[in-house]
C-alpha cells in the first residue's frame, strides 16, 4: 500500500478561543491534503472537474481528535486509500504531531454524470491512479 504525506503548521488565525485548531478547520486542511494527492497522481481538481463529464462531491466525512493541534505545531497529514469502488473512493487520513497521532479523518466522495447528477464509474484514469495508492478494491 502506498501512502500520500502532506505537511502544514497551524496558522494562529485558525485557533478557537482556547488556543487549539478549530475543529472544522481540520477539514480545510484534510482537503488540501486531497487536492495536493490527486495532484501528486495528475489529477488535479481543476483537470478533473474541467474535462466537465465528471463531478465528485463529498458525501460523508467524519473525524476523530484525540490531542490538541497548538499555534504553529508541525503535523503531517497521511492519505490512504481505504476503498475504490465502481463509482467512489473513500481516503482514511492521519494527522500527526512529533511522530504521535493527534486526529484522524475519512471522507467518501461520490463520481456523479454532471449532465444527469447521478451515479456513473470513475474516470479510468482516475480509478487508476486511486488504485495505485488503494488497500481494498471494488
Amino acid at each position: 500500500m502506498n501512502l500520500f504525506t502532506y505537511h502544514f503548521r497551524v496558522p494562529f488565525d485558525q485557533l478557537d478561543p482556547g488556543g487549539v485548531l478549530f475543529f472544522g478547520h481540520l477539514f480545510s486542511w484534510a482537503h488540501r491534503a486531497y487536492e495536493g494527492f490527486l495532484t501528486q497522481m495528475d489529477q488535479g481538481l481543476e483537470s478533473l472537474l474541467g474535462r466537465g463529464h465528471h463531478l465528485l462531491p463529498l458525501v460523508h466525512a467524519e473525524a476523530d481528535y484525540l490531542q490538541p493541534l497548538r499555534l504553529n505545531d508541525a503535523v503531517q497529514v497521511t492519505i490512504r486509500v481505504e476503498k475504490v469502488g465502481r463509482s467512489s473512493f473513500i481516503l482514511a487520513y492521519d494527522f500527526q504531531r512529533n511522530g504521535e497521532r493527534a486526529a484522524t479523518a475519512r471522507t467518501v466522495h461520490a463520481c456523479l454524470c454532471r449532465e444527469t447528477g447521478r451515479s456513473c464509474p470513475l474516470p479510468n484514469a482516475l480509478a487508476a491512479a486511486l488504485a495505485f495508492y488503494a488497500s481494498e478494491q471494488e
